[in-house]
């Protein structure tokens, strides 16, 4: 047993278990474990559950500036456990959650296992195998090897990865997208591994909740090895409890049953109401002793989908405007990433208002972690199954074999998530064979149209079906119809009056944009020192698609124009600190604009999911998160945009802006909406308001002109001269006269001008647990205001702040303890930055 560092711990490692270690070897150079010792290969410590990168990282060895090509080679995993005769039980069994990409076991010189599919698990009965001193050995063997040998050609191809027979890997493409994914590839023991043992041993738990009417109906099944008989066996849920039925089997019995809850609680996305869960727990009695066994939580929802307008969910009953973005994951290296990782992500995006996620199918089925804080989040789950673009062997028996298991090990472990409401059978597929001109009858096959909507309906009832996203157009990816990939404001340059234009019904991904991240993070890219935006690991970590003689950089740069009126390129070359603080704004604005637009009263939107919530490594990449967790400006733009409680702002031309007003909570608001138009940056030129009463999930438009009861051509369009302000600044007031949400309009394309006076108080005080409050207030309207405190992470960024409007702004400690002030206040037309003083008691 070789000796491990302290980082070996890893959570998630059996403690029966001695220290892992690794080592690669050319492939098919070993046949056997016990070839091993004789080849002198070199041993290092591992990390399990763990990825070769993540072993690699912890010792120092790699890091994401350099390509991991684990493909290449075989790699071999061993530990040592000990199990005296009194430990061991028949029932014993060594069980892989997931194992990347072609494995094989070996427990004591006797291969157990062969797997080729990394989201499959499985269970192995080892009982006859173990000794006092047993030794586990894993070959990974090389993706690349399996991939030059020569199979059915595909009947098209795609550019999204180097190998079109990838189709046959099931395996994660994330690694193996070469123009987007960091170049390492996943290999490894990726999921626990683990022994179980004893008299009773549960396993293959499934269990699903309905609503029928009012009463919830949950229903279980279980395996149960045991060296004794059952004498009974029962599910609670909550306090209510009811026996299940014990039946016989060819390996072991089965639990099987089903109860009744009236009335029960029910779960919403954050959004809209409250998380009620119930705890489900498996008592079993044998010999006068009894088992618990948790089944985890489980929550009661009704979940419809709406496809006469294209694709509309409702939850209880009630439409929800789901809005979000697409999940990666938590950690490039890892793909788990650890449970604090996923907990400040998953809150970072419920603080934000996202209430719904898509895990697309280019990425891994996330953890049960993951499902377990949506559940509990409030955030809706758009689960797609782990297929992209390629044409899959599906006729093929043992490749069809292995996705139906890999299908129905995932539904029946999602089924218990009340925040799983969506799976999709694949991503882009019927788009890639559409776009490259296949037949009709070529676009969707069997297994997308008849057996995965079959084991949904089966495993997982309360959640709805797709067999792909984009489709339900005349071609899959048209935009008006069915679910659509909206790609017309971003890739393909279309100004924000496309998007009414394009009528979109639902959008499972948008808004890709190379969004710019924090300072700290452009410095951890560049390495420090003058910021050169053409530098090669800059322009690396810009996303592109593969082909395309553009990258999202050059799209950021178009709308840096449009917006802004700059010319990007020599922006760039002779003022990048201007041009990096444009850029961080333009992409929010955008977003914002178009938000605005699919949340109106004018709008047949019912859903819009930003194409990735994090990136998947320091750069400017789509998400609006970073890899580091910190959210960019981006992220702000659209939290302002994705309120409860939301006053939004629409151009419509010669009839100048439309006020839009949304309540979704359950309850009636009262409140007030008031729009005023500025010029000079301080000088009103008009204002108005009037109150306002919303019925539970409801809305209301109010044109601006009928607020402000005359003619100020609001939006400029009649042009009867120069504009006569520059800004139109909608603000909803609660009862009590607190701001709850502003929305802007500048009636031209301009780089904000810099401020020649402007008095600016910024002060802070403590707000506990290391944090601080800030207190804004200008008397110039200020565009664009970023605070810089290190150390601490503000709760609103990158607004605009409107002149003698007190703002208050918290202070969240990035770390333990209690950290000094440093913070400055920024904005696009403020020449120096202020410094935010400490108030004084």
């Amino acid at each position: 047993m070789i000796p491990l560092p302290d980082f070996a711990d890893a959570p998630g490692a059996d403690i029966l278990f001695g220290p892992w270690s690794f080592c690669a070897s050319s492939p098919g150079a070993i046949d056997h474990p016990d070839q091993i010792r004789q080849s002198g290969l070199t041993w290092q410590p591992a990390l399990v559950p763990g990825t070769v990168a993540s072993s690699l990282q912890a010792l120092g060895q790699w890091d994401l500036s350099q390509p991991l090509d684990a493909d290449a080679k075989d790699w071999w995993y061993r530990t040592a456990f000990d199990l005296n005769s009194d430990e061991r039980s028949a029932n014993a069994a060594l069980c892989f959650d997931g194992l990347a990409t072609l494995a094989e076991v070996w427990l004591n010189g006797t291969k157990i296992l062969t797997t080729d599919n990394m989201f499959r698990s499985h269970r192995v009965n080892v009982a006859q195998y173990l000794r006092d001193h047993n030794e586990l050995a894993i070959g990974f063997r090389s993706l690349t090897t399996f991939l030059e040998t020569r199979r059915a050609r595909p009947r098209w191809k795609t550019n999204l990865v180097k190998h079109q027979q990838m189709r046959w890997c099931r395996t994660s493409l994330l690694g193996r997208i070469p123009g987007w994914t960091p170049p390492v590839t996943p290999a490894g023991p990726w999921r626990a591994i683990r022994l179980e043992r004893g008299p009773i041993v549960v396993s293959d738990v499934h269990v699903t909740s309905v609503l029928e009417g009012d009463v919830g109906v949950v229903s279980v099944h279980a395996v149960v090895q045991s060296d004794t008989s059952l004498e009974c066996a029962s599910l609670q849920v909550g306090e209510a409890v009811v026996p299940l039925e014990i039946q016989a089997a060819d390996h072991g019995r089965h639990l099987v049953g089903a109860m009744q809850v009236a009335n029960p609680p029910l779960w919403w996305p954050h959004t809209h109401g409250a998380q009620p869960l119930l705890d489900a727990v498996l008592s079993i009695d044998t010999n006068g002793a009894r088992l618990r066994h948790p089944c985890g939580k489980i929550g009661f929802r009704r979940l419809e989908v709406d496809r006469q307008i294209g694709f509309g969910v409702k939850v209880n009953g009630v439409p929800i405007f789901c809005r979000g973005a697409c999940w990666t994951v938590a950690d490039i290296v890892t793909l788990d990433g650890s449970p604090e990782q996923l907990s400040h992500d998953l809150h970072h995006a419920r603080a934000a208002g996202v209430n719904m996620l898509r895990v697309g199918g280019t990425m891994i089925y996330e953890s049960d972690h993951f499902y377990d804080l949506c559940d509990q989040l409030g955030i809706l789950v758009w689960q797609d199954f782990m297929f992209a673009n390629m044409d899959y062997p599906v006729e093929d028996a043992a490749f069809a074999a292995n996705i139906v298991e890999e299908g129905r090990q995932q539904l029946r472990r999602l089924a218990r998530h009340p925040a799983v409401a969506v799976y999709c059978g694949n991503s882009e597929v019927e788009q890639q064979a559409s776009m490259l001109g296949m037949p009709r009858e070529l676009w969707r096959n069997g297994f997308f149209a008849e057996r995965l909507p079959a084991l949904c309906a089966a495993d997982h009832p309360a959640a709805e079906y797709l067999p792909s996203t984009p489709s339900g157009g005349t071609l899959p990816f048209h935009v008006a119809s069915g679910v659509t990939h909206y790609y017309g404001v971003g890739a393909y340059l279309r100004p924000v009056s496309d998007v009414r234009r394009a009528n979109v019904k639902f959008t499972s991904e948008c808004l890709g944009f190379a969004n710019v991240p924090e300072p700290e993070t452009v410095n951890h890219v560049v390495g420090g020192g003058p910021v050169m935006l053409h530098h090669p690991r800059w322009k690396q970590r810009v996303p592109r698609d593969t082909g395309a003689g553009w990258d999202f950089e050059d799209v950021r740069d178009h709308y840096l124009k449009q917006l802004f009126g700059v010319d990007p390129v020599h922006l760039r070359s002779f003022d990048p600190d201007r041009y990096l603080r444009l850029s961080r704004v333009v992409t929010g604005e955008v977003m914002a604009q178009v938000f605005a637009e699919w949340r109106s009263g004018h709008s047949n939107n019912r859903g819009a999911l930003v194409w990735f919530f994090k990136d998947l490594w320091p750069g400017a990449g789509w998400g609006i998160v970073d890899s580091l967790g910190i959210p960019k400006a981006a992220y702000y733009f659209l939290k302002r945009s994705w309120q409860s409680h939301q006053v939004l702002l629409t151009d419509e031309g010669l009839d100048g802006l439309h006020i839009h007003v949304i309540n979704e909570s359950a309850m009636a608001w009262n409140g007030f909406v008031e729009i005023m138009l500025l010029r000079d940056d301080h000088v009103v030129v008009a204002r108005a308001e009037t109150s306002c009463e919303l019925r539970p999930h409801s809305q209301i438009t109010v044109e601006s002109d009928a607020l402000l009861g005359g003619f100020y051509d609001v939006c400029h369009a009649y042009r009867f001269g120069p504009p006569k302000h520059e800004v139109a600044i909608a603000t909803l007031y609660d009862a009590e006269r607190r701001v709850i949400s502003e929305a802007f309009h500048f009636v031209q394309a301009r780089e904000p001008s810099m401020l020649a006076a402007v008095e600016i108080q910024a002060d802070a005080e403590p707000s506990g647990e290391g944090g601080w409050e800030v207190t804004l207030q200008s008397n110039r309207f200020l565009r664009g205001v970023a605070l810089d405190a290190k150390g601490l992470l503000p709760d609103d960024n990158y607004f605009n702040l409107a002149p003698m409007r007190p703002r208050k702004i918290s202070l969240r400690a990035l770390a333990r303890g209690a950290v000094k002030l440093a913070a400055y206040v920024e904005a696009l037309n403020l020449r120096d930055p202020v410094r935010i003083a400490v108030r004084k008691p």
